[in-house]
């Protein structure tokens, strides 16, 4: 067989989408493609020639090697030229980045492969250039395979072969390979039809072959055959191809010399058996298409690409007052009207419009993809006042991928807007009711000599029940150097919580200034929290009161958690028992006082169930006996390092669950 003249190679470059061009082993340029012209914006009869590394200058704006001057250099050059080349038996593959290509820089994907005589010798090498920036910049959406391929046809991701103007073949890809299961070996330079064997079990022309026909041939042989300039497309149905048959999509395309001869034809094929099969199911949805959007809660409507309504549900229907029967077909934006009492663009036609003129139109559209997202209030909706919608438009796709129209969804999200508000609101009062309950705690604790007091109040929620108080008697002359010290957890949480310990805490403050006993004291406080709790709220309360000059604590417990004392002499450890119920529950009911001495170290805790409530993953309690434990070994410190720790070791116990209690801690270190 003679060798196909060296002007189909040229066609077949040139056909290539992929910018190429070829060298001699004196490294002038010989082949300069289209694609190449595109990239570099310099025509082949300025570069053919071209040597002393000429065709680099407008990749680099210097002279310097180009992948395919590596093919004749050692692997050594090679290896200190580029830090990861793919070597691929002869064929060299790189991706480089060039900053000063384009602004921003330019990712290249470059191919190079030696060409060589019958006899074996590299008489010159060809490179192949392939822009991959899109791939580069968005490679975390986009997965794509680049085919490795050791001849110039197999750059081609479709099955294709190329014949001569005899008809035979002059290439057969590795994806026709694959189709086929004929190897290229075994097809080349066949000719006679041959190549439709693997297709249709006989020798008969292949689109191909009809690029050398005569039109009135072409159309006796297709039924359905589109011209594209002087490239025919035809969708083909082979029935024994495999078993149930397979579709496949074929192009063909002439090849010219330099003169615009034609010197042969170059075919594609794929498979597109699935899109067809699909397609039968597409048509059964078009036809329950309308039902299923008429049976779609949101209001929804369709236009086709001028703009014309397709398909106006049920839901539009009640939302605007317009019946489908009088809106179908109408464009000019006539179903504006019903919003906007004017003919203006919907979303939806902005799908249909640049992205300049959309944010034109809506400064805050939210763009996901090829759709587009968008709130905005209505006035005079109907009678209203206004109203608030969220809609939605996407553009619709016909089988080949193109913009057929698009489709919008429209929501009432007033509701939803006024509840937003009022959670606003909310939230806002809320934080006020914070600030004002934190301005209940005092913001600096007294000190009277001989003890070191550290209290805080650590919230679940922005409000909650627990409370602490330090009340100084100093306005008593008799009574200086005398603190009362109360801490309380008011049953439930939240606002109505908050609000109760509100009551609660300006009632005792007032009856422990009033009584020197704080028996006393909170038994006037229980009647009037009694009296005032209608909710069935109760507060448990721990009330002493501490004194310098004989350094004892004179304490009441109303069904409170047993505060833990630490005697330092002996270290043991004690708890302070309750002394009465909790205060709301019933009236009239008996507190008793109890006094206990604190000698110099010895260390009383007070707490609310928040701390030994605590939970961790395991939904363990954090429990008394850790609490103890903690107290024991943090005995020695400060008031306010003994209360860190605690709240230390609760964190660490519960991890990242949320908090569920409200913690008060109130610490005395004698």
């Amino acid at each position: 067989m003679e060798p196909p003249d060296p002007t189909f190679h040229d066609a077949i470059i040139d056909f290539l989408p992929d910018a190429t061009f070829v060298i001699d082993l004196d490294g002038k340029v010989i082949a300069w493609n289209k694609a190449m012209e595109a990239v570099t914006g310099i025509p082949a009869e300025a570069m053919l020639g071209k040597g002393k590394y000429e065709y680099a200058i407008p990749f680099y704006g210097v002279q310097k090697p180009m992948l395919a001057n590596l093919i004749f250099m050692p692997e050594a050059e090679i290896e200190k030229r580029y830090d990861s080349i793919e070597r691929i038996g002869d064929t060299l593959v790189v991706d480089i980045f060039i900053p000063d290509f384009r602004p921003g820089g330019v990712f290249f994907w470059a191919k190079a492969s030696p060409l060589c005589d019958p006899q074996g010798n590299i008489t010159g090498a060809i490179e192949t250039i392939r822009d991959i920036t899109d791939r580069k910049r968005a490679e975390q959406e986009i997965v794509r395979t680049t085919r490795k391929m050791a001849e110039i046809i197999d750059f081609l991701p479709d099955a294709t072969f190329v014949i001569d103007l005899d008809g035979k073949v002059i290439a057969w890809n590795k994806a026709m390979e694959a189709v086929t299961g004929v190897p290229a070996k075994d097809m080349l330079g066949k000719g006679k039809y041959e190549y439709a064997i693997p297709f249709y079990g006989v020798q008969k022309p292949m689109l191909a072959n009809l690029i050398f026909m005569p039109e009135a041939e072409i159309e006796k042989r297709y039924d359905s055959i589109e011209r594209i300039g002087d490239t025919l497309v035809v969708d083909i149905f082979i029935p024994d191809f495999r078993p149930g048959g397979v579709f496949f999509w074929a192009k063909a395309s002439p090849l010219c010399d330099p003169q615009g001869n034609i010197t042969g034809a170059i075919e594609t094929i794929r498979d597109i058996t699935d899109r067809k099969r699909a397609e039968q199911e597409i048509v059964r949805s078009r036809r329950s298409l309308a039902d299923i959007i008429s049976f779609l809660p949101d209001a929804t409507f369709a236009i086709d690409k001028d703009g014309r309504v397709i398909t106006w549900n049920q839901e539009m229907e009640d939302i605007t007052g317009i019946p489908a029967a009088s809106m179908m077909g109408k464009g000019e934006y006539e179903y504006a009207i019903p919003f906007y009492h004017d003919r203006r663009p919907m979303l939806a036609n902005l799908i249909l419009m640049p992205e300049a003129e959309v944010e034109n139109l809506y400064t805050h559209v939210q763009r996901e993809g090829d759709t587009l997202v968008v709130d905005t209030f209505i006035q005079n909706l109907r009678g209203s006042s206004g109203r608030y919608f969220w809609a939605k438009a996407s553009p619709l796709y016909d089988l080949q991928g193109n913009i057929t129209g698009a489709i919008e969804t429209i929501r009432d999200i007033t509701e939803r807007r006024e509840m937003e508000g009022k959670l606003v609101r909310s939230n806002a009062e809320l934080q006020i009711a914070a600030d004002i309950q934190k301005s209940f705690m005092p913001e600096v604790i007294p000190q009277i000599t001989g003890f070191d007091i550290a209290a805080r109040t650590v919230m679940a929620k922005e409000v909650g029940g627990d409370f602490f108080d330090v009340i100084p008697f100093e306005i008593i002359a008799l009574d200086k150097g005398t603190l009362g010290l109360l801490i309380a957890d008011v049953s439930g949480k939240g606002v109505p919580a908050a609000l109760f310990m509100a009551l609660s805490r300006i009632v005792v403050r007032v009856n422990v200034l009033w009584h020197r006993d704080p028996a006393k004291a909170i038994f006037d406080s229980n009647n009037i929290i009694a009296q005032d709790s209608k909710s069935g709220m109760f507060v448990t309360l721990f009330f002493g009161i501490l004194q310098e000059k004989d350094r004892t604590l004179t304490y009441v417990n109303a069904g409170h958690n047993p505060p833990v004392v630490f005697r330092s002499r002996m270290d043991t450890l004690e708890e302070l028992m309750p002394t009465g119920i909790v205060l709301g529950a019933i009236e009239n009911r008996k507190y008793f006082s109890r006094t206990i001495s604190i000698g110099p170290g010895d260390v009383i805790v007070m707490y609310t169930d928040g701390v030994t409530e605590s939970i961790n993953a395991q939904e363990e309690l954090f429990g008394e006996e850790r609490l103890n434990e903690v107290i024991r070994k943090n005995a020695r410190c400060p008031a306010q390092e003994i209360l860190d720790a605690i709240l230390l070791a609760v964190n660490e116990y519960t991890g990242d669950l949320p908090q569920f209690d409200d913690i008060t801690l109130l610490v005395i270190k004698g």
